[in-house]
């Protein structure tokens, strides 16, 4: 019998606690051929946004990877960066129940996201990275 393909993601994120960790930009996620979400980033540092992304089923939950993930700054509302503090990335199917698919429960703190790269000096802000690159970063050996 095949596997379901996911049908919906749920995504947490936080802003870090660091001084103008937080801004009034929004971000993209995207996951090829499956879903995505442009989304207000959570404002204010510490603050907490939940998110319920439709998925179109294309994809089961292991064919979905945190290399094929991005996560990239659309900024609307301004040319800040923002520093998230953790991400959490969950998919489910109609018949599953939510299961992790890319946890940070610590996001590196020189990988702040910005479609302008001078918004952040030391280091440059990010426009677009993927989750494992936000893995890598924190584990680089």
């Amino acid at each position: 019998m095949p596997a379901d393909g996911v049908t919906s993601i749920l995504l947490v994120v936080s802003t870090a606690t660091v001084k103008d960790a937080g801004s009034d930009m929004f971000f993209e996620l995207i996951i090829p051929e499956l879903a995505s979400t442009e989304s207000p980033a959570p404002t204010a540092p510490g603050d907490t946004g939940i998110y319920t992304l439709p998925a179109n089923g294309s994809k089961t939950i292991d064919q979905i990877s945190p290399t094929d993930i991005t996560i990239s700054a659309d900024m609307p509302n301004g040319d800040n960066a923002w520093l998230p503090a953790s991400l959490y990335l969950l998919a489910k199917t109609d018949t599953s129940d939510y299961q992790l698919v890319c946890g940070i429960p610590q996001w590196p703190s020189q990988i702040w996201i910005s479609e302008d790269q001078s918004a952040h000096t030391l280091p440059p802000a990010f426009p677009a990275i993927s989750l494992q690159n936000v893995l890598d970063a924190r584990n680089p050996f």
